[in-house]
């Protein structure tokens, strides 16, 4: 993933809840599947659906090339 220049963690951090949520409704139907496919529970997956908060690195590790492929697709 190429980054700017000036790298902000913080902000990235901030940001990274908008981020997985955007990238699960680009590539789930709904919670439900969200749920299933990353063995969390609905509450979770709804939760992650809104961007009211992000995942751990195991589970963005299990989603693979297809986030970081969205994740270049957004800078």
């Amino acid at each position: 993933m190429s980054f700017p220049k000036v790298f902000e963690p913080r902000t990235f951090r901030a940001r990274f809840a908008t981020f997985w949520s955007d990238f699960i409704r680009a590539n789930y139907r709904n919670p439900e599947e969200v749920s299933v496919a990353f063995g969390v529970t609905f509450q979770t997956a709804l939760n992650w659906w809104n961007g009211a908060n992000r995942p751990s690195g195991d589970v963005v590790a299990l989603a693979g090339r297809r986030f970081m492929d969205f994740m270049e697709g957004r800078g």
